[in-house]
């Protein structure tokens, strides 16, 4: 029977592999990670509706810089725009441009497939089991501060 240390050694490396591989690389988009986490959070919080870049930053617990650096670089690529808020000309909204749009339904649909293809390789008792095992660890509260 291994030890508590040795299984977290395990899992820490067999996680590892997981982040090299190919598996969870599931786009050709050239947007880093935290650029798609930005426009699918505009995409689903407000139904598509224009998002401060606060609203963004409080989501995901970043700072507004951090976010802000992410919208520049989305609206370079045409992604986002900013707009003004009617009600107070300080407050400025991010919204996504149709390229934008576009670029997270193509996102969405290739996570999809790749998912499906992932879902078929595993099988169905163990895509059940992994789908399980993801609940359990979404819950786990252990790292928190």
């Amino acid at each position: 029977m291994q030890s508590s240390q040795e299984l977290a050694f395990e899992l820490q490396n067999v996680v590892g592999q997981l982040k090299r591989s190919n598996t969870l690389k599931h786009d050709c988009s050239n947007l880093k990670g935290a650029e798609k986490h930005v426009l699918f959070l505009i995409y689903e919080l407000k139904s598509g509706q224009p998002i401060t870049i606060s609203e963004i930053a409080n989501k995901i617990g970043v700072t507004l810089a951090a976010v802000t650096h992410q919208i520049n670089t989305l609206e370079k690529q045409d992604l986002v725009k900013r707009l003004s808020d009617s009600g107070d000309r300080r407050v400025v909204l991010i919204e996504l441009t149709k390229k934008g749009r576009e670029q997270v339904v193509a996102l969405k649909k290739e996570f999809a497939k790749k998912t499906q293809i992932l879902a078929e390789f595993l099988g169905e008792k163990d895509t059940k089991e992994l789908i399980r095992l993801v609940k359990k660890m979404s819950e786990f509260r252990g790292f928190t501060k």
